[in-house]
């Protein structure tokens, strides 16, 4: 029994429960647009909110690929007789059942279930009512507790292979790049995640890869975080550990398909892929949709391109967009000098060091006023240009010793969402 055949199953149940004859208008939503009107916190909010208002829920069977064929020729419907463990399902990122309440003097019931197969997942939701008002009113109250926890829960990015990673507020204006370079990441994820229906309607699978190459310290773990903090979507990562596996990037796939929309972040890849216990050929299979991940945005990171196997780089269905985070120009160097040093330096001072960094990426660049200021603190005296210039020669130094095999700056601070062992 194929899975169109078992979804359409469920889909006729609950349609068939709730006739048109009856007034019951019936709406439908992929798990995109359920997360957009935040209805994956369903039962959360009337838990937290409005308990009375639940009159019935139930659970339903969550079926393997191998149980399908057991169930050809019935109509699979939810256990109406077997109650929830609430207790599992609260702080979740979505629900799955059979929740009936009443809103405004209106019935309205929800239906969710997740099947799972060898390919991934698929998620329906299923909403009834009576009245359109009420299910306005109810959905705009939903949608103010769903901000609220999209906002909460976008404070850290889900690890698979550690603990998660909090994140701590990021603004643009951090970051420093040439005009128009962050408006383009920032226009193809937006686009992303409010194309769901154009992709449906051009027949593309709706998941992309997105490629940041570049020196270390030139902003791509910076930007990433930017990305984490203000983007309305689910983030994942798998940890740069010695002991990374096959494993670990499928399990990362599979928690960002189950709660997509959502991003799955891979940090210096091609450290990744060089990993004992990781497979090129099944990271490719993986990207090409081995599979279904749908509502999936993979965004990975790398030092050196040039140590990447081709197929990840020209093979568009992989990493369809790729940007080359490039090593400051004068204007970027000043902006940043002006931003941590303002207060501190004069004008003149600080135009003078970032005419004299040419070739240092911002890591270099900031760092010349962390140390002339932590300096003059441990100096106990008030900072002034000429600790600002003295800084800059101890850090070129530090960068000229890096370039003997020293550890640098930029290889310390490149880490971000890794650890190493």
């Amino acid at each position: 029994m194929s899975e169109s055949r078992f979804l359409n199953q469920h889909i006729q149940f609950f349609a068939s429960s709730h006739p048109h004859e009856m007034g019951w208008k019936l709406y439908e939503y992929p798990s995109g647009t359920a997360y957009r009107i935040s209805l994956v916190y369903l039962l959360d909010f009337l838990q937290d909110r409005h308990p009375a208002a639940i009159k019935r829920r139930a659970t339903i069977k969550e079926l393997s690929g191998k149980e399908l064929d057991q169930f050809a020729g019935e109509t699979c419907c939810p256990e109406l007789d077997v109650e929830w463990d609430l207790s599992n399902e609260l702080e979740s990122d979505t629900w799955h059942g059979l929740i009936e309440i009443e809103w405004a003097g209106h019935s309205m019931h929800f239906f969710s279930f997740l099947l799972k197969s060898g390919y991934g997942y698929a998620t329906i939701y299923q909403v009834a009512t009576q009245s359109n008002v009420a299910l306005r009113t109810f959905t705009h109250a939903l949608d103010d507790y769903g901000r609220m926890r999209k906002k909460r829960d976008a404070r850290h990015i889900q690890a698979v292979n550690g603990e998660n990673i909090p994140l701590t507020p990021v603004s643009w204006e951090d970051i420093f790049l040439p005009p128009g370079f962050i408006e383009a990441i920032q226009s193809n994820v937006t686009a992303f995640f409010e194309g769901q229906e154009r992709y449906r309607a051009l027949g593309i699978p709706y998941r992309r890869g997105l490629l940041f190459t570049g020196a270390p310290g030139c902003g791509k773990t910076l930007t990433l975080k930017a990305l984490a903090y203000h983007t309305a979507a689910k983030f994942v990562t798998v940890l740069g550990k010695a002991d990374v596996s096959d494993k670990d990037i499928e399990n990362a796939l599979d928690v960002a398909c189950s709660g997509s929309p959502a991003v799955v972040l891979f940090e210096d890849l091609d450290k990744l892929i060089e990993s004992k216990d990781v497979s090129l050929a099944h990271f490719l299979n993986l990207l090409d949709g081995l599979k279904v991940m749908s509502g999936v945005l993979v965004i990975a990171t790398c030092n050196e391109p040039e140590k990447l196997d081709p197929a990840l780089l020209h093979r568009p269905s992989r990493f369809d967009r790729v940007w080359t985070f490039p090593l400051p120009a004068l204007e970027q160097r000043l902006a940043l000098l002006r931003k941590h040093g303002g207060l501190y330096f004069s004008d003149r001072a600080l135009t003078e060091v970032a005419r004299r960094t040419q070739g240092m990426s911002m890591t270099y660049v900031q760092e010349i006023v962390v140390n002339a200021l932590l300096e003059c603190a441990h100096e106990d005296k008030a900072p002034g240009d000429s600790d600002l210039l003295r800084s800059l020669k101890t850090i070129r130094a530090q960068r000229k010793d890096a370039s003997k095999g020293v550890e640098s700056l930029e290889e310390q601070d490149s880490v971000g969402f890794c650890v190493s062992n």
